[in-house]
């Protein structure tokens, strides 16, 4: 068994050989390697707290399901996130909760905001409906253009990395991405926020 100091020092390769040798401390890792990645990425795209975290954990149930018929062709954190774009699409296909419970309990919205640096009350809630009114944008763009944009913007991954996740060519990504902008940039000045 792997104990978790040497599996902080392992590869992604390391561990999915661990755990396909029943390993589950492994797959534990793994998961705490990449679950905050997967589930920032998922909510940037469903808009929606509680769907966020229904499908990043099923990404990683399908993830350890899956993990004997891993090839390792694709780095741990493009497979992920394709099994999270997938995911993600089917919800919004499927009708989830999209929009709905679009608000943040306290005890959300205490835990997730930025650590209080000498700004005023006023500040902090200026820059929360800021924070709003983006996602709202955000939620606007349509779905192949939004996964793009917040692979990208959110989770920083390669031209290469989100095409092989979204099984699309590199130049489709650029174009997905800059119509993204213009259109993000576009409803920011309607509201006046740039």
């Amino acid at each position: 068994m792997v104990l978790l100091r040497e599996a902080k020092l392992q590869t992604d390769a390391g561990l999915v050989e661990e755990c396909r040798a029943g390993d589950t401390s492994a797959f534990d890792e793994i998961v705490r390697r990449y679950k905050d990645r997967v589930y920032r990425v998922v909510y940037r795209f469903l808009g929606n707290h509680e769907d966020a975290l229904d499908v990043a954990q099923e990404t990683f149930v399908r993830a350890y399901r899956g993990i004997q018929d891993y090839r390792g062709a694709a780095q741990m954190c493009t497979w992920l996130h394709s099994i999270a774009a997938n995911l993600a699409r089917n919800r919004l296909r499927d009708g989830g909760r999209m929009g709905r419970d679009m608000g943040v309990s306290l005890d959300e919205a205490h835990a997730c905001a930025p650590p209080h640096a000498g700004g005023t009350p006023r500040d902090a809630a200026e820059q929360h409906e800021l924070e709003e009114a983006l996602q709202r944008c955000l939620m606007e763009l349509p779905e192949p253009y939004r996964m793009a944009f917040a692979l990208r913007t959110f989770d920083d991954l390669s031209y290469e990395a989100i095409a092989q996740t979204l099984g699309c060519p590199v130049g489709t990504v650029k174009s997905r991405i800059n119509q993204a902008r213009r259109m993000l940039r576009e409803r920011l000045e309607q509201l006046a926020l740039v």
